[in-house]
Order: C-alpha cells, then structure tokens, then sequence
C-alpha cells in the first residue's frame, strides 16, 4: 500500500511494518513522544526537509515517518506546514517540511518556465556549440529525433526559460521558413511575412534567370578552351 495522504511523499507501506497510530494519538493528546521531538527539534535546526532527509536527521524510520502518523499527526496539530516542493524528474513530487504553523505551499504546476528534461539540455549543449541552428540541425547535432525536437514543446520551454531564442529565419527554398536558434537570452527575431504570389513569381524569374546565366558562361568558356 502507497500512502500520499497530507502531501507525504510516496512510501510503500505494508501492514507487516512496526507503525501505528500511537503517536498520532499521542499529540492529538497534547503528548509530545521523544521521535515526535526529534522530528521537531529537526525541522527548527534545518527547514525544508524531505521525509527521507527528517528520517536521517531524527533517527526515525522513512516508513515510520510516512505510514506511521507522525507527519500527518505533525501537520493536524500545525506544528510542521510543507513550506515547499522537489523536482525530482521533471516533476514537483516531493514536499518539503518546515516546523511552524504557517499555510501549505501549493504544489507548483509544471509549465514552460519549469519544464526540465535531458532532452533539453542536449539541445541547449548543441546550440552552444555549433551556432544558430535550425530544429533539423539541432536533431542531428543532438542526437534527438526531428520529431521529438520538433514537437516535444522543448523548444518552446527553452525559449521561455531563455536558454535559447530565436536569432533569425531561415527561408527554405520548397517549405515554411524556419526559425534558428542561439543559444542564451536575447530578443526573439520577428517572423517575415509569407511572399506574395508576386514575389514568388519574381524569385522564381530571378532563379531562373540566374541558371541561364550560368549554363551560357559556362558554354563561353568550354568553347574558349
């Protein structure tokens, strides 16, 4: 049995474990037990602490501490508030505990800003060292998928958390322009406005007339040879 009740952290409880609901009674009595004052005296010495990091400091046993009512009996009495949250993987999963009655911090929400994963740092690794690059680079250059660096949200995050941004456009010559990226803060540069037909056609002339150049220059000097 997982317990997460009061925002303990996950901890396998099993019946067979030696926790009881002793010392949850005991404080709802008003009796402070000498684990309950390690606990405390803990929390007063050094604040936010995980349950594992309360275990080590008092000398109480991990499942003791989470399935036996210690925590919970803490918080019911307010002596203790969660005065904070660990990432741990990329998610806000573990509370932090601090004595003091005082409001519960609210388990933050994971978004741009916040987002962390190892995928993002092998891009943020890529871009620093090879320059700006587009997301088909930065995919090769990282080792990631086209897809996965394309869709994942990593680079939307990373933009957000100004670890990269967006340095310029580049226009391809078949599909949509693409953005490329430098590494740091800076100011994102604008995206062009898509041509119009007429400038499509204009580029397409200016294409055009430019292999012709080249295919005559290149038969002027074949026959000077």
């Amino acid at each position: 049995m997982t317990s997460f009740s009061h925002g303990v952290e996950p901890t396998m409880c099993y019946p067979g474990d030696v926790v009881r609901k002793e010392s949850e009674e005991s404080v709802q009595n008003g009796i402070i037990t000498p684990a309950l004052q390690r606990i405390l005296h803990a929390l007063e010495r050094q604040p936010n602490m995980a349950v594992a990091d309360i275990s080590a400091q008092a000398f109480v046993g991990v499942a003791t501490l989470a399935c036996g009512g210690y925590i919970r009996a803490l918080k019911g009495r307010r002596l203790i508030h969660i005065s904070g949250w660990r990432k741990v993987k990329g998610r806000f999963s573990t509370p932090l505990y601090s004595a003091g009655d005082k409001p519960d911090v609210a388990r933050p929400r994971i978004d741009e800003t916040s987002r962390d994963a190892p995928g993002m740092t092998r891009i943020v690794d890529a871009v620093t060292r090879f320059g700006g690059l587009t997301y088909r680079e930065i995919a090769e250059f990282s080792g990631l998928s086209p897809n996965t660096v394309k869709n994942s949200g990593y680079l939307d995050a990373l933009v957000a958390q100004e670890r990269i941004h967006v340095g310029r456009w580049k226009r391809s010559r078949n599909g949509p322009m693409s953005p490329v990226y430098v590494a740091g803060p800076g100011i994102n540069a604008a995206k062009p406005a898509a041509l119009s037909s007429a400038e499509k056609k204009s580029r397409h002339r200016a294409r055009h007339k430019t292999l012709a150049e080249g295919a005559e220059l290149r038969a002027q000097i074949a026959v000077m040879r």
